[in-house]
């Protein structure tokens, strides 16, 4: 399953690109819905699988540098290729998402910031989480996990119940990896505060959608976003019927529209989109 459930993903539409980043540790399974959605109405979407970021049975993380790098070498990529490219992400993603448009100020056609992660303050975020620094510094620290507890982001009771039979058979799920390790918090603490700093060089239109019970990041981080990036169109949208994970909750489909039609709306009104572009992406550069 492993094989396959962190897959990189590209689907081949117009000549606006999307460039969808998932969670930390995770897969593009989470962001399907919204894929989907994005590629149906004509964008190019490419969920790159990140080294070191994305999900893998090897321990090994590298630094936050090493996963904002390679995500702004993606967009480099397809901005040589696309007239247009957003970024969007979830959670970590997001965050993540916001550190490229500061890289690429100016650059960046829209951005969406959905349960955008700036502080694990979530209800449901584990009080020995805030101990992970420290935890870090001991000789132990590649042998310590964060175990991921119910209701992993979901609020949907079907869709849960499927998760933590995941969870409970293996390493990963549809959510993510079922434990998180202390190196792979320390550097998301480090882009989070890099992120946190860099927020007024945000300019690009920013689309912010946040659960009001988000069970890892409260609003208090929905809410910085939207103070802080200096975009002329910053809209936040609030959801009241699900968790963390909301491109895969009971607002999925809404979550997919309110992204899909912000991204419309930032393309140039001039520039109707070109017709389908088939050839693949170049396959990712692997860090040996």
């Amino acid at each position: 399953m492993t094989n396959d459930i962190n897959r990189a993903q590209f689907l081949a539409g117009g000549d606006y690109a999307v460039l969808a980043l998932h969670g930390l540790r995770s897969t593009p399974l989470e962001l399907q819905p919204l894929l989907k959605a994005l590629h149906r109405t004509g964008f190019t979407v490419d969920a790159p699988h990140l080294t070191g970021y994305g999900f893998s049975a090897k321990a090994s993380t590298g630094s936050w540098r090493d996963w904002l790098d390679e995500a702004v070498a993606r967009f480099d990529t397809l901005a040589t290729r696309y007239s247009q490219v957003a970024i969007c992400g979830l959670s970590m993603g997001a965050t993540l998402a916001l550190a490229v448009a500061v890289a690429r100020s100016g650059a960046v056609a829209a951005v969406g910031a959905l349960s955008t992660t700036l502080y694990y303050d979530g209800w449901n975020t584990p009080w020995y989480r805030f101990l992970s620094p420290l935890g870090y510094f001991t000789p132990l620290r590649h042998r310590m996990l964060i175990r991921e507890t119910s209701p992993f982001g979901i609020k949907n009771e079907r869709l849960r119940e499927w998760i933590e039979r995941q969870v409970a058979a293996g390493p990963i799920s549809a959510v993510g990896a079922s434990a998180l390790s202390l190196p792979a918090l320390h550097e998301a603490e480090k882009l989070m505060r890099y992120t946190r700093r860099h927020l007024p060089q945000v300019v690009a239109p920013t689309l912010i959608l946040h659960s009001s019970e988000d069970d890892i990041a409260s609003l208090k981080s929905a809410y910085l976003v939207q103070r802080r990036v200096q975009a002329r169109d910053v809209r936040l949208v609030q959801l009241h019927d699900s968790y963390h994970m909301i491109t895969l909750d009971n607002e999925r489909e809404r979550v997919a529209a309110l992204t899909v039609d912000f991204f419309q709306a930032s393309a140039d009104a001039m520039q109707p989109f070109a017709p389908p572009i088939h050839a693949p992406l170049m396959p990712q550069r692997k860090k040996q």
